[in-house]
C-alpha cells in the first residue's frame, strides 16, 4: 500500500505539470507575478521633511525595474505606511506588514528607536524577514550583527569621526554637541566621544533637544552660554531648523555641523536664509555631480517619473533599492529570503558606477563612504 501511494503522488505530480520531491511552499511575499516589500516611514510627525525624497528615490527606481519587466518577470510592489516616527506605531505597522500584507523584506525604514524596536519582531520563525538598508547610523543596530539585516549607508561613528577629523584638524578645541534626545542622539554621543578620545579631546559643551524640537530655546541658552567655536548636531528633521533658526537670533556666524540625514532640498528651503554655510556629512556621492554615472542615472530616473526633488537622501534611497534589486537578481527566480540574505552576503564588490557596495557573511555594512559639504546661498548644497 505505501509503494502504490508513493506511485500514485508520482503519477499525480507529473499529471500536473511536473514532480520535485517534496513539495514546497512559496516564500512569503512572492507571488508568480509580485515581489512584495514594505516599508515604514515618517510621513507625518518630525521627520515629515523626509519622507517625500526617500519615497520618491525608491520609487523611481522599482517603476524603472517594473517597466522593463521586473525581476525574471515579477514586477515589484511596495506596500508604504506611515509610523509619524513614533517607535510604538513603527512596531504596528511592521507586524501589519508581516502578518497582514504579507511582504518579503522590509527596506529603508526610518529612525533609530523605530528600528531597535522591531528587531525582535524581525527574528522570529524558521525564515527571518530581511530588513534592508534603514536610514540609520545607530551602532545599537549593527551591533552585534543580525543575520537578516543589511546597512549600506556608514554609520553615525563614521560621520562623526569625519567631523571632529576636520575641525580638529582646522584647529577647533571648542567643539560644542547638540543631541537630539533620543535612540539616535544617545547613540550619536557615543560616536562622538570616541572620535574625540582618539585625540585626547572631550566636547566641551553639551545639549539636548526634544525630537520635536519643543525646547530649541532651552539647548540654545545651554550651548550659548558656554561659547562653543562650533557646534556639532546629532540630529534628524525638525530640530534641526528650530535650532539653527533659533541660535542664529541669538548670535550670527556659528558654525553648524550635521549629519547627513539633513540632506534635503525641504530642509534648505525651511532653513531659508539660516542654512548658508551649516556643513553637511553625506555618505552617498554628489547627487548634481556630472562626472559620476551613477549620479546621473539617479538624475535622469527621476526626472522620467516626474520628480524634482533631487536630494542626498533621495540619492541614497535609489542607491538602497538598485542594491536591493541586484540582491533580488541574483538570489535567482526561485527567490526565497534564505537565497535573498544569502546572494547579499555574496555581493563582494558591487559598483553601481561611482559608488561601490560590499557585504560578506561576517560583515553586512556595505559602505563607510563619508564626504563633507556646505549649505551655500540659493538653498544649495556644494561641495
Amino acid at each position: 500500500m505505501l509503494r502504490y501511494s508513493r506511485f500514485l503522488l508520482y503519477f499525480l505530480g507529473a499529471l500536473f505539470g511536473g514532480w520535485t520531491a517534496p513539495l514546497h511552499a512559496a516564500e512569503t511575499g512572492v507571488g508568480e507575478q509580485e515581489i512584495v516589500l514594505g516599508q515604514s516611514l515618517g510621513i507625518t510627525g518630525p521627520l515629515a521633511q523626509m519622507a517625500p525624497d526617500i519615497a520618491n528615490g525608491a520609487k523611481a527606481y522599482f517603476d524603472a525595474v517594473n517597466a522593463k519587466g521586473g525581476v525574471y518577470g515579477r514586477k515589484i510592489r511596495t506596500v508604504v505606511l506611515d509610523d509619524g516616527y513614533d517607535p510604538a506605531t513603527t512596531l504596528k505597522t511592521v507586524r501589519r506588514l508581516i502578518d497582514d500584507d504579507k511582504v518579503f523584506a522590509l527596506y529603508s525604514l526610518t529612525g533609530t528607536a523605530n528600528v531597535v524596536g522591531v528587531l525582535p519582531l524581525l527574528a522570529k520563525g524558521p525564515a527571518p524577514v530581511p530588513m534592508f538598508a534603514p536610514f540609520t547610523g545607530a551602532d545599537a543596530v549593527r551591533m552585534p550583527q543580525m543575520p537578516n539585516v543589511f546597512h549600506i549607508r556608514a554609520s553615525y561613528a563614521d560621520e562623526l569621526e569625519k567631523l571632529v577629523q576636520h575641525l580638529s584638524t582646522v584647529g577647533v578645541q571648542r567643539m560644542g554637541v547638540l543631541w537630539m534626545n533620543n535612540g539616535m542622539g544617545k547613540d550619536g554621543m557615543a560616536g562622538i566621544e570616541k572620535a574625540m578620545q582618539k585625540r585626547a579631546l572631550k566636547p566641551f559643551a553639551t545639549a539636548s533637544i526634544q525630537p520635536d524640537g519643543s525646547d530649541a530655546d532651552k539647548a540654545v541658552a545651554t550651548l550659548h552660554e558656554r561659547r562653543p567655536e562650533a557646534i556639532i548636531m546629532i540630529t534628524a528633521g525638525t530640530p534641526t531648523v528650530s535650532f539653527i533658526k533659533a541660535y542664529n537670533k541669538v548670535r550670527l556666524g556659528m558654525r553648524f555641523y550635521t549629519l547627513s540625514v539633513m540632506g534635503t532640498q525641504s530642509a534648505l528651503r525651511a532653513l531659508g536664509a539660516d542654512g548658508v554655510g551649516v556643513v553637511v556629512t553625506s555618505v552617498v556621492p554628489f547627487p548634481w555631480s556630472n562626472s559620476n554615472p551613477l549620479a546621473r542615472e539617479y538624475r535622469d530616473t527621476m526626472r522620467k517619473a516626474g520628480f524634482d526633488n533631487l536630494s542626498f537622501l533621495g540619492f541614497e534611497s535609489y542607491i538602497n533599492a538598485k542594491v536591493l534589486v541586484e540582491g533580488l537578481k541574483r538570489a535567482g527566480k526561485d527567490l526565497t529570503r534564505a537565497r535573498f540574505t544569502a546572494a547579499l552576503e555574496g555581493m563582494k564588490s558591487f559598483n553601481l558606477g561611482g559608488f561601490v557596495v560590499g557585504f560578506g557573511k561576517d560583515s553586512h555594512q556595505g559602505s563607510r563612504f563619508v564626504e563633507l559639504t556646505i549649505v551655500s546661498p540659493g538653498e544649495r548644497f556644494t561641495k
